[in-house]
């Protein structure tokens, strides 16, 4: 054989294996990364374990009682027929729980007249005043040192958007928007994708407000803002149906738009926070059976009885009153709109401590 055939007899085997190794590459490589992608999805690295960076907990409150648990039993219809794998850890974020100021007193009073109450008609408590509108008799108590008010119009004796359409749902949550606007007050932690709206009917029969599921015979719309999404999680008000900052709001323009208002906000520390251990979901469900958690809504359901829970998931308890810490709760959502939570943190990290009142 010369030279130049054997040259090009190894260059044709050369071009043939080159061709196979390039072809075997743009194969094999793809399916590598799927299955190193697989492998990770089905085996995820643990996370590094709980820092517990805010110390101890103290113990979750929940609120009032109002359906107590023990009352119930529960059976369990989830999708698979089985408890949600929800983790071994959480975020526990700090809440900073403001003391009085000196010129705490001028700054309610400068908030109050910024919403439109300027009679000041004294103080009610060692952190709280009141003050009215005098052109509609309306009145708001504030505190002094977190801003929280209540709102209340005394329209029982005159209700005087009997006879107006409500506003649309924009136009409600545009009013409260501008009217917090006005003392500085709208929260930035707010999503209002997740603003909830119950449209309201004065029944002359009944001579009090009842809902409706329709805009176009309301007379009044209520407004429930929520909190963005922690976590990719929810964060749930003691009542679900409600929401820490509320409003009721008629077409009329000025004074006589809120007939009544609640704005409960305690500022979270998003860039302050620690990881926890927290129960499994076994835990949770067995403390649950046992009388432990909280009815946050009974819906149409008995008050006592059996319960079927559909879904089971966690969020964090946003309170109505001062807490140190915002915590994370299961959430059991049940038959006929039933919803009950439970501290989620593991007993090992919670303090025998109250929390701040």
């Amino acid at each position: 054989m010369s030279q130049l055939t054997q040259t090009a007899h190894y260059a044709r085997k050369f071009i043939k294996f080159s061709l196979i190794g390039l072809l075997a590459i743009i194969i094999l490589v793809p399916i590598s990364r799927s299955f190193r992608a697989y492998w990770e999805e089905r085996h995820p690295k643990p996370p590094p374990p709980p820092n517990l960076a805010l110390g101890k907990i103290p113990p979750l409150k929940l609120g009032t009682e109002r359906y107590p648990v023990k009352n119930f039993s529960f059976q369990l219809q989830t999708i698979d027929g089985n408890l949600p794998n929800l983790g071994t850890q959480s975020r526990v974020y700090f809440v900073p729980i403001l003391g009085p100021k000196f010129f705490d007193e001028d700054k309610t009073r400068r908030t109050a007249a910024a919403l439109g109450f300027s009679n000041e008609l004294g103080k009610i408590s060692n952190t709280r005043f009141a003050f009215s509108n005098t052109d509609t008799g309306a009145t708001i108590k504030i505190d002094t040192i977190n801003n929280n008010f209540e709102i209340s119009y005394p329209w029982e004796d005159n209700p005087f958007f009997a006879n107006i359409q409500g506003p649309s749902q924009n136009q409600a949550l545009q009013a409260v928007q501008n009217f917090l606007n006005q003392a500085g007050l709208w929260p930035e932690d707010i999503d209002p994708k997740k603003t909830n709206y119950i449209f309201l009917k004065y029944s002359r029969d009944k001579r009090e407000l009842v809902s409706i599921p329709s805009l176009s015979e309301s007379h009044l719309i209520k407004v429930n803002l929520r909190r963005a999404d922690l976590d990719d999680q929810p964060v749930m008000a003691p009542n679900p149906d409600e929401a820490n900052i509320s409003f009721i709001v008629s077409s009329l323009s000025g004074n006589r738009q809120f007939i009544f208002a609640k704005y409960i906000r305690y500022p979270i520390s998003y860039d302050r926070f620690g990881t926890y251990p927290i129960k499994s979901s076994v835990t949770a469900w067995e403390e649950l059976g046992s009388g432990q958690g909280f009815v946050a809504r009974l819906g149409d359901n008995n008050d006592q009885g059996t319960i079927t829970i559909r879904n089971i998931y966690l969020a964090y308890f946003d309170p109505e009153v001062p807490q140190s810490f915002l915590q994370p709760i299961f959430v059991f959502e049940g038959l006929n709109n039933f919803l009950a939570y439970l501290p989620a943190l593991d007993p090992s990290v919670v303090s025998q401590e109250s929390q701040v009142n």
